[in-house]
């Protein structure tokens, strides 16, 4: 009786409780305007704004209910170009056409507990 009554307070508490998570990704700020992509793990929505302030982003999402849980910024790194296939004398290694995008990524991490 007893491990049938703890058997069924365990799956009461991992049913009742559940966490969303929504990601956001800060693509490009600029002083015109916020490009950013919102995951809330069901899909994926690109959204411009037109005031560029990640701060009053962060206080509209903690106004829904969400809790900021962490900030990650990485950079992405976009290389596009192609190299020589041979040494030639009008074309030597060291002379490509690649061109190097380095862009700033931040990510702004949302948690919002359900009971």
């Amino acid at each position: 009786m007893k491990n049938v009554l703890l058997l069924l307070i365990t799956f009461n508490s991992l049913f009742s409780y559940s966490q969303e998570w929504i990601i956001i990704d800060v693509l490009e700020q600029s002083k015109k305007q916020l490009i950013y992509r919102i995951d809330d793990g069901q899909e994926v929505i690109k959204k411009n704004i037109k005031n560029p302030s990640i701060v009053k982003l962060i206080k509209e999402y903690q106004n829904q209910g969400f809790k900021l849980e962490a900030v990650t910024q990485g950079i992405e790194l976009d290389l596009n170009g192609n190299l020589p296939l041979m040494n030639s004398p009008n074309n030597n290694f060291g002379i490509t056409n690649l061109t190097l995008f380095n862009n700033n990524r931040v990510m702004l991490w949302f948690e919002k507990e359900e009971n």
